[in-house]
């Protein structure tokens, strides 16, 4: 009896949540700058060159989200979620395993592409504190984004080579049959 692949049903389930949320996001219009400055008037605290420098990040973070090579790289996760959740309902196992080994291979990419649109923002910056800060968070965020997306590509590697060491085993015992 064949072991079922629930830990790529699972993995492809979070990685087609997280490929709607971005092609919604992808879908919604960029924000103007004067758009930005009215949602953040109502801030209190700040001084006016924090409020601009936010205005200013959040904007060049808007753009960067918006780039023709951010909007391919999110198609193209959608579509590698897609085929490889028809691979799997069609029980193609290494097709479904290795288009989502490209899908996190691309989500790597993304993530790195995002750090780099995130710190160019960040030079945006003029305070020192509220730069330090962002900056930190984006870092954790991009290397945890990093992390998690090595981490199931280790697991799908692992379970590739254990479904071709059981085949290769499989295979033996009919040759000595």
């Amino acid at each position: 009896m064949k072991k079922k692949p629930i830990y790529l049903w699972v993995l492809l389930i979070l990685s087609a949540l997280i490929s709607a949320m971005s092609l919604f996001g992808m879908l919604s219009p960029l924000p103007s700058k004067e758009a930005l400055r009215a949602a953040q008037k109502q801030v209190a605290g700040v001084s006016a060159q924090q409020l601009e420098d936010n205005i200013n990040y959040s904007y060049r973070v808007a753009e960067s989200t918006h780039s023709i090579f951010n909007m391919a790289l999110i198609v193209l996760s959608a579509i590698l979620v897609v085929v490889a959740i028809v691979f799997l309902i069609r029980k193609n196992l290494q097709y479904a395993n290795y288009t989502y080994v490209g899908y996190v291979l691309l989500a790597i990419i993304g993530s790195i592409y995002g750090y780099v649109g995130l710190q160019d923002a960040v030079q945006l910056v003029h305070d020192e504190t509220m730069r330090l800060g962002i900056g930190v968070i984006s870092q954790a965020v991009s290397i945890l984004s990093i992390v998690i997306n090595i981490l199931f590509l280790a697991l799908v590697f692992y379970k590739i080579w254990r479904q071709q060491k059981a085949l290769a085993e499989e295979e033996e015992t009919e040759d000595l049959a």
